[in-house]
């Protein structure tokens, strides 16, 4: 912590950098469930893959970028581990659903 930096303003942005991890995570995964849902009516499944890739790629790379050049590495480290929790909560849930659980467990 720097000078006149304050405790509750450092734990803030951190939270921010990892909310905005989360929502890049979330982001990635909508694009990307939209992708598979839209690709056995596509015209060319090839270029529609190709075309999100690239968009979800260079959103996540923008918002990651964005967080690097306001925060520090503490703050990418964050932001990396709230891009993760989507993927991790959406794999759990759909684990416990083809199991025979229920989800809302």
């Amino acid at each position: 912590m720097t000078e006149g930096e304050s405790l509750a303003g450092l734990m803030t942005s951190y939270v921010a950098s990892f909310g905005l991890g989360i929502l890049l995570g979330t982001v990635f995964l909508w694009g990307l469930w939209l992708t598979v849902h839209r690709l056995p009516t596509a015209a060319h499944p090839a270029m529609l893959m190709l075309a999100s890739l690239l968009l979800r790629f260079g959103v996540t790379l923008a918002g990651f970028l964005l967080i690097a050049r306001i925060g520090s590495w503490e703050h990418l480290l964050l932001a990396a581990a709230g891009f993760a929790m989507p993927r991790l909560m959406i794999g759990r849930r759909l684990r416990s659903t083809t199991a025979g659980e229920d989800p809302q467990a």
